[in-house]
């Protein structure tokens, strides 16, 4: 038993004499650090004013409820774009990766696509035959 603990203990410190030591770099801590400073900020300012935005409009969708005698899709269609949205602005969204949608959008809306017209055709730059035959005149354009 005594020699299968000294076995150990010699296997653990000839494994940690070849480990090297990774040493820390801080590159990024100063632009993650700005931009959570700068998410901050914008927050400031931004929480405040999507909350009154949202209040206002959950307000207006029960009045529109109410006004309309219980029509439930005129009401959402208040609600959906007032109540989604972003509610906090993160670093990631100050730094471009993420958008920031201050407005949600309702499940029934269709969000626009450059690649698909509206009867899910493909658009004409991705279909030959949808080309004029007719030869380009010039400045004019396919």
């Amino acid at each position: 038993m005594g020699r299968m603990r000294t076995m150990v203990v010699v296997a653990a410190v000839v494994t940690s004499l070849g480990a090297q030591a990774v040493p820390a770099h801080a590159e990024g801590y100063p632009l993650d650090a700005g931009m959570g400073f700068a998410a901050v900020g914008i927050d400031l300012f931004y929480i405040p004013a999507k909350v009154v935005y949202a209040t206002l409009g959950g307000l207006t969708g029960g009045f529109a409820y109410v006004l309309t005698g219980g029509n439930f899709e005129t009401a959402s269609s208040i609600w959906k774009p007032s109540l989604g949205g972003t509610y906090v602005v993160t670093p990631a969204m100050v730094a471009g990766e993420e958008p920031i949608y201050f407005s949600g959008v309702g499940s029934d809306a269709r969000v626009a696509d450059s690649r698909t017209r509206d009867d899910d055709r493909p658009a004409a730059r991705e279909v030959e035959d949808e080309r004029p035959t007719r030869p380009r005149t010039r400045g004019e354009s396919y």
